[in-house]
């Protein structure tokens, strides 16, 4: 068959699945005893919106789904006809069997509307176009390189951390950084910086931060909460019997979304610390957006998304401002960028050799060479590709191995074996001195 018959047919069984899938509880409940409400009600559902939040995910992501089609596509048609048996037999008319399969119908129709999304990135849209040549393909002794060890350094320099590439490969971070070491010594490297070289200091650009990228996971919950607060706001503006009680609920629920954000700036400012705006790639802006606008969608009740609960009814809208200051403390040191450091070149390489001769470890000798020339945590997890509890674990067993307790006294005990003197580390106090748990 021609591969544009092909598409096309897919493109077909997609939107009749998709009419399937809206069609499916009116016919349902109108066939059974419990229909009295108009048909049309049935046809809006909260999941349709999460529908379009799944597909901008899968699309952001397009390139890791090619290898998954097939089982994304068999699964997605199993959840259909799950779903589809468990509500028509809900309809049936027998109450104990329908009260029985609320909560599993309430389930499957979520995953099926989500598969749906999916599956129009994984089995209708093409391929995505070949990926671009490997970085390392051309270095001298990649030609030694096993496969794993090759799938773990591309990871690494095209922007995943040490615990995603665990996670993707199925393989303990431990793992990753021995498949790491064996790959730098191969390839004649003391650094993948090597490979793909990253400014220090504080004009050095922040990588644009991906889906996949560290901190994208609370913006993507912010963006949603900024969907569902507004949401809220537009409903008390509809519902509000006077004009002030219109202006103030507007103004607490501005408030809401402002107030963390002035905390924020605050606390750079006593920090003598800068907001930086991360530069985001497309698909992460196109989630942001889907998830933006789910928020604006679902919903009923009368502030938005409301959850019955056998005591009381829970308002998902009314907790989304506490849940997006979460969101944004847990995104806070992935903004916040020293307003001046001196950018000095040293020599890294008799750092590294000094270090590992005191008894460090490769990884963890750049991780302390980094931290001694000022680096904050968040820009070593992005210089070195490794988590944030990998860096303030090397920190403290690095302090206690060399008899050090702060970063000045680290670039200190550097500049006294070494022969030069990290400024950056001795002028500007370091961030992760008195907390490292950031």
């Amino acid at each position: 068959m021609d591969a544009k018959v092909k598409t096309l047919t897919r493109a077909l069984a997609w939107v009749a699945w998709g009419a399937a899938l809206m069609l499916a509880p009116g016919v349902a409940r109108t066939m059974g005893e419990g229909g009295n409400l108009p048909f049309g009600y049935y046809l809006w559902t909260s999941a349709i919106p999460l529908a379009f939040v799944a597909k901008a995910l899968a699309w952001a992501v397009r390139s890791r789904l090619s290898r998954w089609r097939r089982p994304l596509t068999i699964a997605a048609l199993a959840v259909l006809l799950a779903y589809l048996v468990v509500l028509f037999a809900s309809c049936t008319g027998n109450m104990r069997l329908g009260f029985a399969l609320r909560w599993p119908e309430w389930a499957l129709r979520y995953v099926a509307w989500a598969l749906w999304g999916i599956a129009l990135t994984a089995w209708v849209l093409p391929p995505d176009a070949p990926e671009p040549a490997s970085p390392i393909g051309s270095r001298p002794g990649a030609e030694a390189l096993t496969e794993r060890e090759r799938e773990v350094v591309e990871a690494l320099v095209t922007g995943s951390t040490q615990v995603q590439v665990a996670e993707a490969l199925a393989i303990s971070p431990s793992t990753a950084a021995t498949y790491r070491a064996r790959a730098c010594e191969k390839l004649g490297v003391a650094s993948l910086d090597e490979i793909l070289p990253c400014e220090v200091g504080a004009a050095a650009v922040p990588p644009a931060m991906g889906v996949t990228s560290s901190g994208a996971l609370p913006l993507m919950v912010m963006a949603l909460c900024v969907g569902l607060t507004l949401r809220m706001l537009t409903r008390v503006v509809v519902t509000s019997a006077d004009a002030l009680s219109q202006a103030l609920g507007t103004l607490a629920v501005l408030a809401a979304l402002v107030v963390p954000w002035l905390v924020l700036l605050g606390y750079a400012r006593l920090r003598d610390m800068r907001v930086r705006p991360r530069q985001l790639t497309r698909g992460l802006s196109v989630v942001l957006l889907a998830l933006l606008a789910a928020g604006m969608l679902v919903g009923g009740g009368r502030y938005g998304l409301e959850i019955a609960l056998d005591f009381a009814t829970l308002s998902v809208n009314a907790l989304a401002p506490i849940a997006h200051a979460v969101a944004l403390a847990a995104l806070a040191p992935h903004l916040l960028w020293p307003k001046t450091r001196e950018s000095m070149r040293l020599d890294e390489e008799r750092c590294v050799l000094y270090l590992r001769g005191r008894g460090a470890g490769e990884l963890q000798a750049h991780v302390l060479l980094k931290i001694a020339l000022g680096l904050s945590t968040p820009e070593v997890c992005e210089a070195l590709h490794v988590a944030a509890g990998t860096v303030n674990a090397y920190r403290a067993q690095g302090y206690e191995l060399l008899g050090v307790h702060t970063s000045r006294q680290l670039a200190d005990l550097l500049a006294r074996d070494v022969g030069f003197v990290p400024s950056a580390g001795k002028n500007i106090p370091p961030a992760d001195d008195s907390d490292t748990s950031v």
